[in-house]
């Protein structure tokens, strides 16, 4: 009976199973480890900030979790799909609350990718699986904010009461007025497809009487001054008197800086467009240095399952004076993770098939390697 077929590597032999197994536990503990430790040693450090007396606050911005549904997956790959997917936004999640620390995390819509769909069981079970995602640093105040994939609104997915109703239930209104330190929060929930600006209009006029904070920062899930009309948006944006917004959807790092878009008139709109794919530190904005001045930071989103090969969590640093410092944590490629579990699963098979099905082979190359060494 032929022995297990042996080749000799970095001074010792190696059957084919110990040399697979070596491998694979070396590539897993890479993956799912070390690759997110180094990739935090790339992130920037958080600006110098005073937070005990609370004229500083630091947020950490999520944007398009888009927790995997149930519906529109595969039933043989479907279990696996969902838990990589929320196994990496865990990691990541927990890796950039611990780097920042924050006082406020804020979750900018599209929560889950089939909320607006999902069954009563099916949201439920994907409600559970969000929280356990993103349970890292539970003393931070959190504010949520919905977008289209979780109420509808976008194409045929149409935005119903009831849809409203169940995210309402399960995280918070869909808009109002939060308040947290010298910050007033506005949550304003408008869609471009919609027209029904007047009324949004009026409700924060009814809003604006418990405003009172220095600092007022609007959170919308579709961006607002990529727009090129300004009719239908300042009335809203005056009302409230904001001077930053914070928003996603697009799944892109973008900045919007405006110098005139709160002039009052019908024209002013001249947004510059700064992208932000490229920046690995941060950048610093003075967003009250004007009553006409207005900024929009996108934030990009976190899940790779969006396709987007730059992915990552926002942070921005306010202080009472309106100084915004703001950076991106990126976060590492998954897909290249998963390819590389594809391109050594078949090395290792066609190694072992070549030691079981040519041991002679082996033999002969290894006792060559042995002699030249």
């Amino acid at each position: 009976m032929p022995s297990n077929p042996k080749c000799f590597l970095c001074g010792k032999q190696w059957t084919p199973f110990q040399f697979s197994l070596v491998t694979l536990i070396v590539l897993v503990l890479f993956n799912e480890y070390f690759i997110y430790v180094f990739q935090t040693m790339r992130w920037p450090d958080i600006p110098d900030v005073n937070r005990e007396d609370g004229s500083s606050v630091v947020i950490l911005l999520v944007a398009d979790p888009q927790i995997q549904g149930y519906q529109f997956e595969s039933a043989l790959l479907g279990p696996y799909s969902r838990w990589d997917a929320d196994n990496y936004l865990r990691k990541t999640f927990s890796f950039a609350a611990a780097h920042t620390k924050p006082d406020l995390v804020i979750f900018l819509g599209d929560l889950m990718d089939e909320g607006s769909q999902a069954t009563h069981d099916e949201y439920r079970d994907t409600y559970y699986r969000f929280l356990n995602i993103f349970s890292h640093s539970p003393s931070a105040k959190r504010i949520y904010i919905p977008g289209d994939n979780d109420i509808g609104g976008e194409f045929r997915d149409y935005r119903t009461p009831q849809k409203v109703d169940r995210f309402e239930k399960h995280f918070e209104q869909v808009d109002g007025i939060v308040r947290h330190e010298f910050i007033d929060f506005i949550k304003m929930d408008v869609r471009i497809q919609n027209t029904m600006y007047h009324n949004k209009e009026q409700l924060f006029k009814q809003y604006r009487k418990s405003m009172t904070s220095p600092v007022r920062v609007v959170l919308n899930h579709e961006s607002l001054l990529p727009v090129q009309f300004k009719a239908p948006f300042y009335p809203l944006l005056s009302t409230v008197n904001s001077q930053l917004i914070f928003s996603a959807h697009w799944h892109k790092p973008v900045a919007y800086i405006c110098d005139d878009c709160m002039r009052h008139d019908d024209f002013s709109w001249s947004v510059h467009q700064r992208d932000l794919t490229h920046m690995h530190g941060f950048m610093f904005e003075n967003i009250s240095r004007s009553t006409e001045c207005l900024t929009e930071i996108m934030v990009p989103t976190c899940s790779y399952r969006m396709g987007e090969r730059n992915m990552g969590y926002g942070v921005a640093v306010l202080d009472k004076n309106g100084g915004l410092h703001y950076g991106i944590l990126w976060n590492p490629n998954r897909y290249r993770v998963l390819y590389s579990y594809l391109v050594v699963g078949i090395f290792l098979i066609f190694i072992n098939f070549i030691c079981f099905c040519c041991p002679g082979l082996v033999k002969c190359c290894c006792g060559r390697s042995r002699r030249f060494s």
